[in-house]
């Protein structure tokens, strides 16, 4: 088992070995003489101080290295850097390589970097010294070759050319753009104390269409969880959807319940993304929903009532509000034994009855016009049991709905992307919170009447975002993907 750490000066004797096999018996760098040690540790501390300097090693032994270094030396270059890796010439062909290149570029997204580098020497034609190969492991990583300076380095008596490679990591394309749902006039939730709810649009600036993602973060109908918006429509950007994240209306207070003002919310966002396909360059007959939580309830409200949401812009009415397809993450569903009873509190009111408790409990809505559903949950969550899942994959196979389900083995509830960048707070901006921070300043400021625990449990806990540390759960993670594949073959 190998591992990839930060490079230590002491490694530097290693690391000329690793190299001098390449300066003396290949064209693969166009330096002709080995470095001297004290030389080779100026260079480590130089790159170190800007840029991640990367080694690989088993049972103690270094086998390879890679680093970032400065494109040019410019400050508008500062988003670009070159990358130089070697691995010992007697360990090729065991995946070293892709390794090390894998953390390297994750450590050089994670400082800001966005266009990466590869300068690389090219047979005029392949000979003893120089072939083709690391143009490939190059190609096969992502890197696509951009341009070529013919005959410009002279090693060994022949000439060799010099091919520039290049792999765009950053979000170039990317366009966001705060969109609020309702015009003036047209929302009126009592303890909104000014909030409007809104879409994030996350689009790819190129001309093309783009199947679509709407974002329904969870929170259990008391917040809008940053924790599950922009760092899950970025995700699905990457993947190639143009995505939306929806800051729906909440109640954390518990003293107005919501009712149908989220679905509301929800449908609107709908309407306004298929009446403006053309401008947000998505498919209108390609549009999901992808909940969590009490989100995911909201989302499978929305795609089991949507006839029910009628919009008061007569124009915006006539647009379907229907989903394609649902992605359901860790959902609430029922309001049974099995119920996440605050996300009912808060949606319905406390003293809601049978009836209304029976609306929401999506397993008995489900039809056959559903919408083609792909649910997740893990088999241990401590807060929504997997049995809200279980029964609505039991409802959606009575109703004939296209649907997948999967459950997974192990982790706490609202685990998001389950990733690395989950693990380490890499959320973005905590924007879904509006509500929550107008919310707090109004109980600060004596404009709603709540108990003195409940004040203070407010300032305490949502006068700012607040994440705890947390670990990657490699299996859980992978649902984007498995959920991406559902969607493909569904619509």
């Amino acid at each position: 088992m190998h591992k990839i750490r930060d490079v230590k000066l002491e490694d530097a004797d290693r690391l000329l070995d690793i190299y001098g096999y390449y300066v003396l018996n290949t064209a693969i760098t166009f330096e002709t003489e080995i470095p001297t040690k004290q030389e080779f540790q100026r260079r480590i501390t130089g790159i170190t101080s800007k840029y991640p300097y990367l080694v690989l090693e088993s049972e103690g032994v270094i086998y390879g290295y890679a680093y970032a270094g400065v494109f040019k030396d410019r400050a508008a270059y500062d988003k670009s850097c070159e990358l130089t890796i070697y691995i010992d010439n007697s360990a090729k062909k065991k995946g070293y390589g892709k390794a090390l290149y894998a953390v390297l570029e994750k450590r050089l997204a994670e400082i800001g970097i966005e266009n990466l580098y590869a300068c690389i020497g090219d047979p005029v034609v392949a000979d003893d010294y120089l072939d083709n190969n690391s143009e490939m492991f190059h190609a096969h990583l992502g890197f696509r070759k951009i341009g070529t300076f013919y005959k410009c380095g002279y090693k060994f008596g022949n000439w060799y050319n010099m091919i520039w490679m290049e792999k765009l990591i950053g979000n170039h394309s990317l366009e966001t753009k705060r969109i609020d749902l309702w015009e003036e006039g047209e929302y009126s939730y009592p303890l909104a104390f000014g909030f409007k709810p809104n879409m994030v649009s996350y689009l790819h600036n190129d001309g093309q269409r783009h199947p679509c993602m709407v974002v329904i973060p969870g929170g259990g109908y008391c917040v809008v969880s940053p924790t599950e918006g922009e760092i899950v429509a970025k995700k699905f950007y990457k993947m190639g959807y143009n995505a939306f994240v929806v800051t729906y209306t909440t109640n954390i207070l518990f003293k107005e319940p919501l009712m149908d003002q989220p679905m509301k919310d929800v449908s609107r966002a709908i309407r306004l993304i298929r009446k403006d396909a053309d401008k947000y360059g998505i498919y209108s007959d390609k549009l999901v929903i992808c909940g969590f939580s009490a989100g995911a309830h909201l989302s499978g409200s929305v795609s089991v009532h949507y006839e029910d949401i009628e919009d008061s812009n007569a124009d915006l009415n006539k647009i379907s509000n229907r989903p394609d397809a649902v992605v359901l993450s860790y959902p609430v569903i029922t309001s049974g034994e099995f119920a996440h009873r605050d996300s009912f509190n808060a949606l319905v009111g406390e003293d809601a009855g049978n009836d209304k408790l029976e609306y929401y409990s999506l397993e008995k809505q489900v039809t056959k016009n559903t919408p083609p559903t792909f649910l997740w949950h893990t088999a241990t969550d401590d807060l929504v049991p997997v049995q809200n899942s279980l029964l609505y994959d039991e409802a959606l196979t009575k109703a004939g709905v296209k649907h997948a389900l999967h459950v997974f083995s192990f982790g706490h509830h609202g685990l998001g992307l389950a990733d690395e960048d989950w693990a380490n707070h890499r959320f973005g901006e905590p924007y879904t919170y509006e509500q929550t921070f107008k919310t707090v300043e109004a109980v600060k400021k004596g404009e709603v009447l709540v108990s003195d625990e409940k004040k203070e449990e407010l300032i305490r806990d949502f006068s700012a975002v607040k994440y705890w540390p947390d670990v990657t759960y490699p299996e859980v993670s992978l649902w984007p993907e498995m959920a991406d594949g559902f969607i493909k073959t569904t619509i």
